[in-house]
């Protein structure tokens, strides 16, 4: 190996962003009136990260994260959210805000990404539909696996979620597509991935991880292909240093 491996933030199309983007085609046919998308699954399957990449790819569309600090404060949210399109000082008052954010989006009918919803107060699931309702602008509720169940309880939500996406763990060709292209490392073996995939339990944090690991490993060895006692070490790295920390 003539140069060492190193690690490139890459973003991977893996079938859970085919079905995502499928989902927001699927969004865009019922334009003209208000509907929600819905983007669930546990922790650490790429829900974020692929909303935020097809934002940044994507002008017709804006992404904001729940936080609690908000649970308190409906005006805080929908001040959030008009910053994020664009408005300089918003006013304080929620009434003219709810309308000047309604009337901006209304003429542009963007994509609104909303990520982590769960963690506020049903009350804001409603002024989301409002919101969608008013302006045509497909909102997308992106959470973790009670968000369907909130949802379902909203009949009045739940009638105008149009599509709906779940995120599934990463997959063994998932993980070698990832690797691949992020780290430029081949697998000699079916067991070699099948070591790193059940370590991961399908979570793209812990395949980064051991993928660092598994790079520094390779680097000392100086080869590009890891067969099943590398990824072994890689992860058992990955764990002592967990424990160590804990």
């Amino acid at each position: 190996m003539s140069a060492k491996l190193s690690i490139k933030p890459i973003f991977v199309k893996t079938r859970n962003v085919g079905n995502f983007e499928a989902m927001m085609k699927g969004l865009d046919m019922a334009a003209g009136e208000g509907r929600f998308g819905l983007v669930w699954g546990r922790a650490g399957r790429g829900k974020t990260r692929t909303a935020q990449y097809y934002c940044a790819n994507n002008r017709h569309c804006h992404y904001i994260l729940a936080l609690k600090v908000w649970r308190y404060s409906q005006g805080e949210f929908l001040r959030t959210l008009a910053k994020e399109i664009g408005f300089k000082n918003p006013p304080h008052r929620i009434g003219p805000l709810f309308t000047e954010v309604a009337d901006r989006l209304v003429k542009a009918k963007p994509a609104i990404f909303v990520d982590e919803p769960e963690k506020l107060p049903k009350g804001y699931i409603e002024i989301l539909r409002d919101l969608t309702e008013s302006t045509g602008s497909p909102i997308i509720l992106i959470g973790e696996e009670e968000l369907p169940g909130i949802m379902r309880k909203e009949r009045r939500v739940w009638s105008r979620t149009f599509q709906e996406v779940e995120f599934n763990p990463f997959g063994p060709a998932d993980i070698v597509q990832y690797v691949g292209a992020a780290a430029g490392i081949r697998f000699t073996s079916p067991a070699a991935i099948e070591v790193m995939h059940e370590a991961s339990g399908g979570d793209i944090r812990i395949v980064k991880r051991d993928t660092i690991n598994l790079v520094q490993i390779l680097n000392a060895k100086g080869t590009a292909e890891a067969d099943e006692k590398a990824v072994k070490a890689a992860v058992k790295f990955a764990l002592s240093a967990n424990s160590a920390g804990a």
